[in-house]
């Protein structure tokens, strides 16, 4: 590719699926647009690498993919430039219990066969899941339209707010509960709420934090089943990476890697172009943007490191200062099996052995919250672990192309504090790292004895691996933060404006939502369209929600239902 030009249209900091979105819908509306990204290739957070063992994939941070149900998938033309999704098999969601070799079962995409299977555990629940599903189900599509793909109003929170308190199955202060409070009143099964603090947990809903009930019920099976888990990408997430650029090159759009960004120009309040580092491939470089700047970065190394607090009014500096990246952080261990795991060996339902995702480590319930929550306020990961995160033991099983024959892939995500309370901090990580990847290990062998005969590699990164690779991900924070102040109409920080920012012509693409669903980048770009005056052009930037999986799942005969009636 030639040399970056002078000046373009927009420019993009950061090649994360978000920021790659966010060009291409840009760069296809007619602007000009070039990106620059810091790493060898783009999408930091969306890659899939040989890090453990000879052809097996380890797919290191984007495992729960959305991409299906978000209109990037149709409006980006995400099939037509390499991108497969595959069927990754009905059950998409297990809860296993060790004291009786139970399982809480989810289906990919019909409510009957999950209420069918909640009634063989308990009666009452399988009866508070058919009537939830009933009411919210159905709200989905137009929470996700509103919540993700829209900027958010207080309008549309209110109306989210109003929908929840009429359902006539919830408690009436459901908006004040922690999601701990609501399993608590709602469900009776202690392996049904098992399932549903690790749910929790799964969807950064803190477990005994106040409010976070509604957010746990908004990403809930009662909302939607694990829709993101009804396909894998072939080849691993990073091939939606793949398909984004493809698509962005296709229509004229420039990316530029080993780029790091040094500076964001500001003058008059306005963002107008960048300044690369010494050590780019274009060292100390200076282009310029004609209309937008969009940073695909998280808060502080936007406005702290790329363009000073000075620059900021001061409550906007004051907030980038006490920004927060110490929610539950992930820690990672992947596995290259010679087997599959031997769940029904083990005395568990035979549907397991083939489901796609599950979480272990909460068997006691509310006890393993109260003990898990202890251990995150002194700074010391969970002992034994909390492992909460959507565990994969699917991939193996449906893409050829993420371990070889014979050969099966395996990841678990761990809840940990990012900053240990030992010397060191986060950096004592690189100290215990390998001792608490065998403490996973050994939890895990207590439910499938196999795993340990059937282990033929191991790999863990930690929150600090996590950070190294991406200075974005500051502590190793892979999703934007559940603190209030840094969410819903205060995302990322109070008076924002996101996707707009306090710098004029300033825009960000990272901040909320799921990563794979690229909704940071659809709004950014959308604002940014808006604001230049081309969006009402775009005919084909019309898709819904849900839309694509919809049509995804008729190509393949197969009707979803999403309510139990």
């Amino acid at each position: 590719m030639a040399m970056p030009a002078k000046e373009y249209d927009v420019i993009v900091v950061g090649g994360g699926i978000n920021g790659i979105a966010a060009a291409t819908y840009l760069q296809k509306s007619g602007l000009s647009v070039a990106v620059f990204e810091r790493r060898a290739e783009c999408g930091t957070q969306c890659c899939s690498e040989e890090l453990m063992h000879p052809e097996v994939k380890v797919n290191l941070c984007a495992n729960m993919i959305y991409s299906l149900n978000s209109p990037v998938y149709d409006e980006l033309e995400l099939e037509r430039f390499g991108l497969e999704m595959i069927p990754s098999g009905p059950w998409a969601y297990f809860y296993p219990t060790r004291k009786d070799k139970s399982a809480v079962l989810m289906h990919g995409y019909d409510a009957r066969e999950t209420y069918k299977a909640w009634q063989s555990l308990n009666t009452h629940d399988a009866e508070v899941f058919r009537k939830l599903t009933s009411y919210f189900a159905p709200r989905y599509a137009g929470w996700m339209e509103n919540a993700l793909f829209k900027p958010l109003t207080m309008e549309a929170a209110m109306g989210t707010a109003k929908d929840v308190m009429s359902c006539p199955d919830l408690p009436s202060d459901i908006l004040k509960m922690s999601s701990s409070q609501m399993i608590e009143e709602l469900f009776e099964d202690d392996r049904i709420k098992a399932n549903l603090y690790a749910w929790s947990y799964l969807v950064d809903a803190e477990p005994l934090g106040p409010g976070s009930a509604v957010t746990a019920l908004m990403m809930s099976p009662f909302v939607q089943h694990m829709w993101y888990q009804s396909a894998v990408p072939r080849g691993g997430p990073h091939s939606i990476t793949h398909a984004l650029c493809r698509s962005f090159v296709h229509y004229g759009g420039s990316i530029f890697t080993n780029c790091p960004v040094t500076k964001i120009i500001v003058e008059d309040g306005e963002a107008k172009g960048v300044v690369l580092s010494e050590n780019a491939v274009y060292p100390e470089a200076e282009i310029r943007a004609t209309h937008a700047v969009c940073s695909d970065l998280t808060p502080v190394p936007t406005f702290d490191h790329l363009i000073g607090l000075d620059y900021l009014a001061p409550e906007h500096a004051d907030a980038i200062r006490a920004y927060r990246y110490d929610a539950v952080i992930l820690f990672t261990t992947y596995f290259a099996l010679n087997e599959p795991l031997d769940w029904s060996g083990a005395g568990y339902p035979n549907e397991i052995d083939r489901a796609h995702a599950f979480n272990f480590g909460v068997d006691d319930g509310i006890a393993d919250i109260h003990r898990a929550h202890k251990s995150y306020e002194a700074g010391l990961p969970p002992d034994p672990p909390i492992v909460c995160g959507a565990s994969v033991q699917g991939y193996g099983f449906v893409d050829p192309h993420q371990a070889p024959r014979g050969q099966y892939s395996l990841m678990t995500w761990a809840n940990v504090p990012n900053d240990l309370g030992m010397p060191g901090g986060i950096l004592a990580w690189d100290d215990i790292r390998e001792d608490y990847g065998d403490k996973v290990e050994d939890l895990l062998a207590t439910y499938v004895p196999n795993l340990k005969k059937a282990k033929v590699g191991r790999y863990t990164e930690s929150p600090l691996g996590y950070a190294r690779r991406n200075p974005s991900q500051i502590m190793g924070h892979w999703m934007s933060s559940k603190i209030p102040s840094q969410t819903g109409l205060n995302a990322p920080f109070p008076g924002c404006g996101a996707p707009r920012s306090p710098i004029g012509k300033l825009y960000l693409a990272h901040y909320g939502g799921p990563n794979t669903a690229m909704d940071g980048g659809y709004k950014a770009a959308d604002a940014i369209a808006q604001d230049v005056g081309v969006r009402e052009q775009q005919d084909w930037w019309n898709v819904k929600v849900q839309e694509p999986l919809l049509k995804w799942f008729k190509r393949r005969g197969i009707e979803p239902h999403w309510t139990v009636d």
